[in-house]
């Protein structure tokens, strides 16, 4: 076998302009598929970064009780099976935001629009304004002005309103209670309504003053995890530890109803019931960020599928390629065949030189593409784009990721070579069933 695979390779070496051409084909083949693998790979990472930060959490858990006069809340108070949760799971969490939240009517002249607006703790969630793109205003104000919004730049559309400018917001308390506040408009941000991301944020302690709760209470306790694999069994756990005895068992798995809200969020899902029995206590609805991912994956799953079809096609040519050029070798070695075989060299051992040859053609080539792509993807990645803040959602913080997935990278590689084997198999066989007679007394 080594002896086989010496004579392959000295094969490959004498005729370096040939084999040049066909590691190329397939090296242009490899360097295709995994920076587009890589690419999406990348902007997945990175939409889920930035929605994670927008959205406050990788898993988002919010509490709903009866009040005394029959009216059901949304809202989080303290209780000790959350608070063991938490304990238990406390080297799993890497940080906790807490949130308020109300769709209110927001009002200016005689315009006015309804929209999802977060109450954050803009010193508590410091890397949220890093995921918002500013596309007018700043967010110099919201750390210091209390009753100061940002809105997405078509809600400000919408209402003809300009930075520095007043809008009014009114809304009902969690009592049921008109209320109507006051906001200073300091910076307009990129809604990603495409991606269903579409939020306003103000001040946690502003919107609770507003909804009649205190400045330090809550709606939604989000978490961020130190691991993104731990998301669904996280969520899961959660769901069934804060699960009631009475609840009924259907909830833990139902699909949650989707209000008009941010990225699929539901926000009245279990108002929205048909029939509601009160309950005592609070009752817990658990989401994570890979519910909300699924439709953004889902078109990056088609993209992929179209990177996998150019390779494919790709192949095919490089095959066909592969084929016809080890039809010529197989010609021009006639004479150095019918040497081989009259030495003794078996039909198995000639047909294994040629399939050699195509082993090493294939490798050679998913090396040189795969040492490509990661160049380019060093010096791509490097590059610091002022894009459109369309496209600054995608990347992280101005700058393409590249996230290449040793899974696809050695898929990839086993496909092409088995594509070059089946490629060099027939007319390998062909020269392994040469006649030495015929093979030595050929003219070529």
């Amino acid at each position: 076998m080594l002896l086989t695979m010496k004579v392959a390779f000295r094969n490959i070496s004498r005729q370096k302009k040939r084999s040049f051409l066909l590691a190329g084909a397939i090296a242009f083949g490899m360097l295709v598929i995994t920076l587009m693998n890589a690419l999406t790979g990348g902007v997945v990472e990175n939409i889920r970064e930035n929605f994670s930060h927008a959205l406050g959490g990788h898993i988002f858990i919010m509490g709903q009780e009866w009040t005394d006069a029959g009216q059901m809340i949304m809202k989080i108070r303290p209780d000790e099976r959350l608070d063991q949760l938490l304990a238990d799971h406390e080297g799993q969490i890497e940080a906790f935001t807490r949130r308020s939240q109300a769709m209110p009517s927001m009002i200016f002249g005689s315009r006015q629009t309804v929209q999802m607006l977060y109450g954050v703790d803009f010193a508590e969630e410091t890397k949220l304004l890093d995921s918002l793109i500013i596309t007018a205003g700043s967010f110099d104000e919201i750390m210091t002005e209390e009753a100061a919004i940002i809105l997405p730049q078509p809600v400000g559309e919408r209402l003809g309103v300009e930075v520095g400018e007043t809008i009014i917001i009114r809304l009902e308390t969690l009592t049921g209670q008109q209320n109507v506040g006051e906001v200073k408009v300091v910076a307009f941000i990129k809604d990603q309504e495409e991606l269903g991301l579409s939020a306003a944020y103000t001040s946690r302690s502003y919107l609770n003053t507003l909804l009649g709760m205190d400045a330090h209470e809550y709606q939604l306790l989000n978490m961020f995890l130190t691991n993104l694999d731990l998301v669904d069994d996280f969520a899961r756990i959660f769901r069934e530890g804060l699960r009631q005895a009475d609840e009924e068992e259907e909830m833990e798995e139902a699909e949650p109803l989707i209000s008009v809200s941010v990225a699929g969020m539901p926000m009245d899902a279990m108002a929205e019931r048909k029939e509601i029995t009160p309950w005592e206590g609070t009752r817990y609805q658990v989401m994570h960020i890979n519910q909300i991912m699924e439709a953004v994956e889902l078109v990056v799953g088609v993209l992929n599928r179209v990177g996998q079809v150019i390779f494919l096609i790709l192949l095919v040519v490089t095959m066909v390629g592969i084929t016809n050029t080890f039809r010529m070798i197989m010609i021009e070695r006639t004479k150095e065949i019918g040497t081989m075989r009259a030495f003794g060299m078996h039909q198995k051992q000639v047909k294994n030189i040629f399939l050699w040859e195509a082993v090493f053609l294939g490798l050679l080539g998913c090396v040189a593409g795969l040492v490509l792509a990661g160049v380019i993807a060093v010096v791509v990645g490097s590059i610091h784009f002022a894009a459109d803040p369309s496209l600054q959602f995608f990347m992280d913080n101005g700058t393409i990721t590249f996230i290449f997935s040793m899974a696809s990278v050695i898929t990839n590689t086993v496909v092409v070579v088995l594509i070059s084997l089946l490629a060099a198999y027939w007319p390998a066989r062909a020269a392994a069933k040469m006649s030495p007679m015929k093979a030595l007394s050929s003219h070529t």
